[in-house]
């Protein structure tokens, strides 16, 4: 009897061990522990940069194996062909985040979208391009007045600005 018990409890195991490594690639999370995630059981900590003058929140990070930390971000809406320029800037700039604070650029970001995910290369090309982008940003926000560069309606509807924004369509 206690064989059985044994044997049930192991067979068990075996089928938890990899409903989770099922439910965590379906989830679109790499390989490696999950050191922080931005939901209900624990929340990722806001990562600030006073050199890069950057502060973000990914959706959350993962250590791989080999030490690298991955910052992952969850868009709700299905994937497009390629990532969105605005998702990727995030994307990288999360690296420049995670690059400041911890010491060792990731090799790359994971975007993931509601049924698929890119991982995004984190160079040193495309760490320019995101810093040149904020700081563009950072210029046009002094500036004050920042025009609406789309012609989506969709987009402006589920705008947070919109209540600021005098050009929503």
């Amino acid at each position: 009897m206690t064989e059985w018990l044994i044997i049930a409890l192991m067979a068990a195991a075996l089928v938890l061990f990899w409903n989770h490594r099922r439910n965590r690639m379906l989830g679109g999370l790499p390989a490696g522990d999950l050191v922080s995630a931005d939901n209900e059981e624990q929340e990722c900590p806001v990562l600030i940069s006073h050199r890069y003058g950057l502060k973000g929140k990914p959706d959350a990070l993962v250590r791989t194996k080999t030490g690298a930390m991955i910052p992952i971000e969850r868009k709700r809406a299905r994937a497009p062909k390629r990532p969105y320029d605005g998702d990727l800037i995030q994307a990288i700039a999360y690296c420049v985040l995670v690059e400041d604070k911890y010491g060792q650029p990731p090799p790359y970001a994971r975007i993931q979208y509601a049924d698929r995910w890119f991982d995004v290369p984190y160079t040193p090309e495309r760490k320019h391009w995101a810093l040149d982008v904020s700081q563009r940003l950072r210029e046009a926000r002094r500036a004050g007045a920042v025009n609406r560069s789309h012609g989506i309606a969709g987009k402006c509807r589920n705008c947070v600005q919109r209540q600021n924004c005098g050009q929503a369509l």
